[in-house]
């Protein structure tokens, strides 16, 4: 890890702090994170930024007790079982948030760009890719105007409809690590074709990261893809 990460999980772990103070008291905060009230005061005013290990634990207790409860009572599910995350669009807090998480989870990765779809998904790949400050690729679901090359990747729909994903060719290069981001994960298609854009580029897959994992999906793909690569979802459903 780099000093600039490292700084970053720092400074996201005092950020947790303060949004966390505002529904709860020092006392209370006190109580959940094992340390006194005076020293995570010390650090919510600014005065000095905890070391990465306990950082580290702050996230680990935000991410285990709090955020994912917070995430979980977000998420809708239709009558026709449609999972709503449209609230992920939007609410550039939560963006942030998630971004950060993927940050942490993948801090010991080597990230070059990170690749996403052209869906609900794209403003976290953006949030994402600024916390690595790298470039971010929206795989389109038709050709472009103004590109003659492409590379291109098939995947399935339920019920049974073959789609197509593009890049542009030159969007990627061998020497490029690649982290694959989603919303969410129901049948591992849409990020196997992901993948595939990625293996075509001749570039490598460095991680997989959603929001979202319905029916334990993540652990399906894993055994589908066969690649040793870390893969994260913060939330089941």
């Amino acid at each position: 890890m780099n000093k600039l990460s490292e700084i970053k999980i720092r400074i996201y772990a005092v950020e947790i702090m303060s949004h966390v103070k505002k529904s709860m008291t020092y006392k209370e905060l006190s109580n959940e994170l094992k340390m006194s009230a005076p020293v995570i005061s010390r650090y919510i005013k600014g005065h000095v930024l905890p070391s990465l290990d306990r950082a580290q634990k702050i996230i680990e207790w935000f991410e285990v007790s709090y955020f994912r409860k917070m995430l979980q009572d977000e998420i809708q599910v239709k009558e026709n079982g449609v999972i709503d995350v449209s609230f992920l669009t939007y609410d550039t807090v939560l963006q942030r948030v998630i971004a950060k998480q993927a940050l942490n989870y993948f801090r010991n990765v080597e990230v070059t760009k990170v690749l996403t779809v052209e869906t609900n998904g794209i403003p976290i790949a953006l949030q994402i890719g600024n916390e690595f400050i790298v470039d971010v690729i929206i795989a389109r679901k038709e050709r472009q105007i103004g590109f003659e090359k492409y590379i291109e990747a098939t995947y399935t729909l339920t019920p049974p409809t073959i789609k197509s994903l593009y890049i542009p060719k030159n969007a990627l290069k061998k020497s490029d690590k690649v982290l694959v981001v989603d919303d969410l994960i129901r049948t591992g298609n849409t990020i196997k074709a992901l993948v595939s854009l990625v293996n075509k580029s001749g570039a490598t897959v460095s991680g997989i990261f959603t929001v979202i994992d319905v029916n334990q999906a993540m652990e399906r793909l894993k055994k589908e893809l066969n690649i040793n690569v870390p893969m994260y979802s913060i939330v089941s459903k």
